[in-house]
C-alpha cells in the first residue's frame, strides 16, 4: 500500500475528517488559557531532554523545579523502580513483527491510572508485588492510550519504559502501541490533559508540555519510534483498528508504520490520523461508531491482507474484554481509564482468556 493509495481514502468516506472525540474533555480551551493553582505538594517526572548528546533532567519535587545532569553511567534513577539505562543515540524504529509466543497478554487505554496497572499486572502474575517483570519470556503489549484523563501519565510512561528493560534481561518483551491520545499529545492537542499537568505547564515546569514530549526528548523520541500496527504470530494489535478502507491486497507492516510515523510531526490533516485511521477506528466493535460497521466478511479481508487470524483492538470502552466477528476481533478497553479494575486480554498456548482484576481467568472460546 502506498500513501498515495491512502490519500484516496478521503473520496471513499463521509466520515474521514470527522474526529470522534468520545466524553467531554477534562478541561476546556478556555481553563487552559487560565493558569491553574500550583501547590507544594505536587511531583512529576523526571523528563530528559538531550542537549549535545548528554541529558538534563528536570524533575518536580514538592512543588518545585529540579534539574540535574547525570553521571557517566546514563542511569536514570526512578522512584521504587531499576534505574532505566539511558542512551545518547536516538532510538530506531520499534519492530513491529514478531514470531509467535506462547504467552501474550495484552492491555489498553490506561490513561494515568498507574495504580489500576499495577494491581492488574499483578494479580495476573505478569509481575510481582516489587513492581518488576515476572511473565518470563512472555510478550506483554499496551494497545494504547497511556496519555490523558489520569494523574499519573509520566510515572506510568517511565514504568512501561523500565518493564520493557526487564522483560528482555528475561527473554520476554513490553509492546506499546499508539493511541489517539499519543498522537493528540505529540501534535500539542491538550484537550483531555488532567489538571495537575496544566498546572505544571504553566505554574513549574521552563517549557510547555508538548515541548517535553518533542523529538530532542528522552519520552518524545521514543514515542515517535513505536508503532501503530504491532504483529504477533498471528494477532495483531491495533488500538482502534484497521478500517476495510486502509486493506487494499497484502500490507507491508513496515511502511504502514513508517507513514504513520511521519504523519505524526506532519504539518495538516492525514489520512491515517483520521477517523477511518488506526488510532480512531470504532466500526470494528458493533455500535461503536458513529459510521457503518464492519462486516464479518469485511474483518476477514483485513486479516486475509495482514495474514493475521484475530486482531486485538482498544478504544472503545467495553465491560468487559469481548470477542466479536466469530472470535477474529477482541475488544479489550474494559474501563481502567474510568478508574475500573480493568480486565487484561490473555492468551496462552492459544487459548484466550479474560484476565480479571482478582487474578482469575475465563475463557472466551
Amino acid at each position: 500500500m502506498t500513501r498515495s493509495m491512502l490519500v484516496t481514502m478521503r473520496f471513499f468516506t463521509p466520515l474521514l475528517l470527522t474526529f470522534l472525540l468520545g466524553p467531554p474533555p477534562l478541561l476546556s480551551q478556555a481553563a487552559l488559557a487560565a493558569p491553574p493553582a500550583v501547590t507544594a505538594s505536587q511531583e512529576d517526572g523526571p523528563y530528559v531532554l538531550w542537549e549535545g548528546g548528554k541529558p538534563k533532567v528536570l524533575k518536580v519535587h514538592q512543588g518545585k523545579l529540579e534539574v540535574s545532569a547525570l553521571g557517566p553511567s546514563l542511569q536514570l534513577p526512578l522512584d521504587g523502580l531499576p534505574a532505566f539505562q539511558l542512551d545518547p543515540a536516538p532510538p530506531k524504529p520499534a519492530q513491529d513483527s514478531f514470531p509467535a509466543a506462547d504467552r501474550i497478554a495484552a492491555v489498553s487505554d490506561i490513561h494515568g491510572n498507574y495504580s489500576g496497572l499495577l494491581a492488574l499486572l499483578q494479580a495476573q502474575g505478569i509481575i510481582g508485588k516489587d513492581r518488576r517483570w515476572s511473565f518470563g519470556q512472555g510478550h506483554l503489549v499496551v494497545v494504547g492510550d497511556l496519555f490523558d484523563r489520569g494523574a499519573q501519565v509520566t510515572e506510568l510512561l517511565w514504568f512501561v519504559r523500565s518493564l520493557g528493560q526487564q522483560a528482555v534481561l528475561a527473554g520476554g518483551a513490553v509492546h506499546v502501541v499508539l493511541g489517539n491520545h499519543e498522537t493528540m499529545a505529540l501534535r500539542g492537542d491538550l484537550r483531555y490533559l488532567n489538571p495537575k499537568y496544566a498546572a505544571l505547564r504553566f505554574g513549574i515546569l521552563p517549557m510547555d508540555l508538548p515541548a517535553l514530549y518533542g523529538p530532542s526528548t528522552e519520552l518524545g523520541r521514543w514515542l515517535r519510534s513505536l508503532p501503530a500496527f504491532l504483529k504477533i504470530g498471528d494477532v495483531l494489535f491495533i488500538h482502534g483498528g484497521a478500517s476495510p478502507l486502509l486493506s487494499y491486497g497484502p500490507v507491508n507492516l513496515g511502511r504502514l508504520n513508517a507513514d504513520f510515523r511521519h504523519a505524526l510531526d506532519a504539518a495538516g490533516k492525514d489520512p491515517l490520523l483520521g477517523s477511518s485511521g488506526p488510532v480512531w477506528y470504532r466500526g470494528l466493535i458493533p455500535g461503536a461508531g458513529q459510521g457503518p460497521d464492519a462486516s464479518d466478511a469485511q474483518v476477514a479481508s483485513i486479516l486475509g491482507a495482514f495474514q493475521a487470524k484475530c486482531m486485538v483492538i482498544g478504544h472503545s470502552t467495553l465491560e468487559h474484554v469481548t470477542a466479536f466477528h466469530g472470535g477474529s476481533v477482541f475488544g479489550i478497553d474494559a474501563g481502567l481509564k474510568d478508574g475500573k479494575p480493568g480486565e487484561i486480554w490473555v492468551r496462552i498456548g492459544g487459548r484466550v482468556f479474560r484476565g480479571l482484576a482478582d487474578g482469575g481467568r475465563i475463557p472466551l472460546e
